[in-house]
């Protein structure tokens, strides 16, 4: 007797989300556990951020036990699909989960397959494979999770299954069934021109010319008022021939009734330029550089971290090059970083791209190699300025990259884009932070004080307390401008408490607060990185190396120098010579906030009393090694030295660090007052021995030790 195969199996969207095993809807429990399989499978095989979903559930409101929440939902969602006996399996990956699945299960697959099937096919068949994609819709999509989850890519699905039916059943002369169906569908989409133009053809096919030319107007009128903007050329022609009674038109035709006229636009994308730039003239002149001619098309990368004004710069460069690109400037957000949103797919803008070079949305290839094959034919003898702007990863961008050596790709990022440099040979340009008179020229402009006002050296005071760091320059700016009633002496006390100053640089737009910004970057963070960033929040020093980073962890100083340098590809720390890392001021004072929030208060002792130690291990070796006679057992808890030399080169790299270290401790855990004045009793050894203190650390010290 021949084996019974299982019952299919699927995953539904498109209206309420289900799983169907044979006929049978597996219970999936409520709108949360049903939200977040919604969300795995919109993205397959993909990860999916926890906090993305968490943001998404709760409505960016979420309560204080939320992961823990999330945790419960794929765990239940995890039992259901395993008794259901459906080969899927949800895993957790970092950041958050990621559902592994077969494509074919999930009917918006099986929409899109059924599309790109239905192309190329004759009229009758393509109509065939098109009911068959629309028949998959049981609703509205994702009907019962009220809201919490939109997907607006599900409704363009749709409406493109709709547009290549509607033009199978006009081939098939079926004008007259049509007319009813697309009235009604305008009157919720009254701005798809596609449509527009079916309805109007079907109308003058059913010899009801003056009804297709009062359609015209009234779309046209509608379009005027709400958008400001007339009819696209192809309507505009449809709506010629339809005045003039071009008998053509009742002749079924195989061709689309709007065709794709590739070359015939020339795209203008780019976002409006900021205003109140200043400085960056060597960036600038380091970009313009860079243009094309050579043998491939070139690629400039200007990466940094949050708020260092990458966009900013990248889309000033570009309008001032535009005219050297006649063919059109391409711009897309690739959303590497958004915590609102997944990263764009490359599929999805080339998509994008293919439609504002004039490819009509039937003619877009269905596979990525292939759109990024048409992609790079278009734009093969076509001088081209693409910008993709906060890119993830190298695999992002590697399909929007054009082949001819005339046009020009610039990418933006959060984090440094090696492999793009070692795959393509594009040229990467580390941003840092304002000078000093261009950040004073910031303020100066956005907040609206001449340049020879008396506040000069409070601006400039203002311009450090931000850290030269154009995001904080432009809000602390906006305040100034918003409140006149505040000088810039009001503003510079307010940020001199560092406690509040990150508070002082938020604003109620997420996307302009310097906080939200950072907390961007940390939480793209491995868990491992993101638990040694909390870690430096507790480095009262500022030159950071491996070995006392190690201390603070309590981990291995080969891994911990590892985890340095992958900070530092993030620019959340920078390598400014072998092994010496700096933090800006500003993230600094942001990772002491998340070790505040997210670590114990016995935690952060135990660290700091770790740090302490190897601090007070390096200057008794230290001490030892400078003694003529002195015999030096190296502590394991210190640095290695063994000659007086290296003990020189220690106090000279550590003593600022030092210092910093004897008077954080000094001012907190009382467990470890003894190993604070010993350490504070070397330091006035060392500054007795090297001179090297000046009265104003002198006087703490001493305050310390009495």
């Amino acid at each position: 007797m021949a084996a019974e195969h299982p019952p299919a199996a699927r995953f539904c969207l498109l209206g309420p989300v289900q799983l169907v095993v044979g006929e049978k809807s597996v219970p999936l429990g409520g709108a949360g556990m049903r939200g977040v399989l919604a969300m795995l499978l919109l993205e397959p095989n993909q990860v999916v951020p926890l906090d993305r979903i968490v943001d998404v559930l709760w409505a960016h409101e979420p309560p204080a036990s939320a992961r823990t929440m999330v945790q419960g939902y794929v765990s239940r969602l995890r039992q259901r699909i395993a008794e259901a006996g459906v080969n899927a399996l949800i895993v957790t990956t970092s950041p958050g989960y990621r559902i592994v699945v077969d494509e074919s299960l999930i009917d918006v697959t099986q929409a899109r397959s059924l599309l790109a099937m239905a192309r190329e096919q004759p009229a009758a068949r393509r109509a065939e494979l098109l009911r068959a994609a629309n028949a998959l819709w049981r609703g509205p999509a994702l009907a019962d999770l009220g809201g919490r989850l939109t997907a607006p890519e599900l409704t363009e699905l749709r409406l493109a299954i709709l547009e290549a039916l509607y033009d199978a059943q006009l081939e098939l002369g079926r004008h007259r069934e049509l007319i009813g169906e697309l009235t009604r569908l305008i009157d919720a989409q009254p701005f798809r021109e596609r449509l527009v133009a079916q309805l109007m053809l079907a109308l003058y096919r059913a010899n009801r010319r003056a009804t297709a030319l009062d359609v015209y107007q009234r779309f046209a009128h509608r379009a005027a008022e709400e958008l400001g903007m007339d009819p696209g050329p192809q309507l505009r022609e449809l709506h010629a021939r339809v005045l003039r009674d071009d008998s053509r038109l009742l002749e079924p035709s195989p061709e689309p009734v709007i065709t794709p006229r590739v070359g015939v636009l020339v795209p203008a994308q780019l976002p409006r330029a900021p205003s109140g730039f200043a400085g960056r003239e060597e960036e600038l002149a380091w970009l313009t550089a860079l243009l094309p001619p050579g043998e491939t098309a070139a690629i400039g990368v200007l990466a940094g971290q949050a708020g260092v004004g990458k966009t900013a710069l990248a889309v000033l460069w570009a309008h001032r090059v535009a005219q050297a690109f006649p063919d059109g400037q391409l711009f897309a957000s690739m959303r590497g970083f958004d915590p609102q949103h997944a990263p764009v797919r490359a599929a999805d803008v080339l998509t994008q791209f293919l439609l504002a070079l004039g490819v009509g949305i039937d003619d877009v290839p269905f596979e990525l190699a292939d759109r990024a094959a048409l992609y790079r034919s278009i734009l093969a003898d076509r001088r081209v300025l693409v910008v993709l702007d906060d890119a993830r990863d190298a695999e992002q961008i590697h399909p929007l990259l054009p082949a001819a050596s005339s046009s020009f790709v610039l990418v933006t990022s959060r984090i440094r884009l090696d492999g793009l440099v070692a795959r393509t040979g594009a040229r990467m340009l580390p941003l840092g932070t304002l000078a000093t008179d261009a950040a004073e020229r910031l303020i100066e402009h956005m907040a609206g004080t001449p340049a020879h006002s008396r506040d000069r050296e409070q601006r400039r005071k203002l311009a450090r307390l931000c850290g030269h760091l154009p995001l904080a320059l432009r809000i602390a700016a906006a305040r100034l401008a918003g409140n006149p009633q505040w000088t810039v002496a009001d503003l510079v006390a307010e940020l001199a408490d560092e406690r509040s100053r990150l508070g002082a640089l938020d604003t109620e737009d997420a996307d302009t607060s310097v906080r939200a910004a950072l907390d961007v970057t940390y939480r793209s963070l491995r868990p491992e990185l993101a638990e040694t960033v909390r870690h430096l929040g507790l480095f009262p020093g500022t030159r950071i190396g491996p070995r006392p980073v190690a201390a603070l962890c309590g981990g291995d100083v080969d891994e911990c120098r590892r985890r340095l340098r992958a900070l530092a590809a993030s620019f959340v720390v920078t390598e400014t010579s072998r092994d010496v890392f700096l933090m800006h001021d500003l993230v600094r004072l942001h990772a002491w906030a998340l070790a505040e929030a997210e670590m114990s208060e016995v935690d952060r002792a135990v660290a700091g009393r770790r740090l302490l130690r190897y601090y007070l291990a390096g200057a008794r070796t230290a001490r030892e090694l400078l003694r003529p006679d002195g015999v030096v057992l190296t502590d394991a808890d210190g640095p290695p030295m063994t000659t007086p030399e290296e003990a020189v080169d220690w106090i000279d790299q550590e003593w600022a660090n030092l210092l910093a270290v004897v008077e954080s401790g000094a001012d907190g855990d009382k467990d470890g007052d003894e190993d604070v004045v010993a350490l504070a009793r070397l330091a006035a050894e060392f500054s007795e021995g090297t001179r090297a203190l000046g009265p104003a650390a002198l006087s703490r010290l001493v305050r310390l030790v009495v």
